[in-house]
């Protein structure tokens, strides 16, 4: 998972304007949502992963349950293709 800082400088927060505010606001919620969707997450289906599984992140794992096959997502190749690298037999 990325790392998140525990701390977020606001700089000088002796007269800083609403208007900034929201902005280091908005910076800090982009920050965050840019780190928790980045990382991958673990997949137990009963099919190997597939091609259309762009929704997925990079680095995500897919179990089959069928056939105990290890994948992780690995490229996303266009809008609607990703690729599975198998990572054990």
């Amino acid at each position: 998972m990325a790392r998140i800082a525990e701390t977020f400088n606001f700089g000088d927060k002796s007269d800083i304007s609403t208007e900034r505010l929201f902005e280091l606001l908005d910076r800090m919620y982009i920050d965050l949502a840019e780190a928790i969707n980045s990382k991958p997450d673990l997949y137990q289906r009963t099919t190997d992963g597939q091609t259309t599984d762009t929704f997925l992140a990079q680095g995500s794992i897919n179990i089959n349950l069928s056939t105990d096959k290890v994948e992780m997502l690995t490229n996303h190749v266009s809008q609607t293709a990703v690729t599975w690298t198998q990572l054990s037999p």
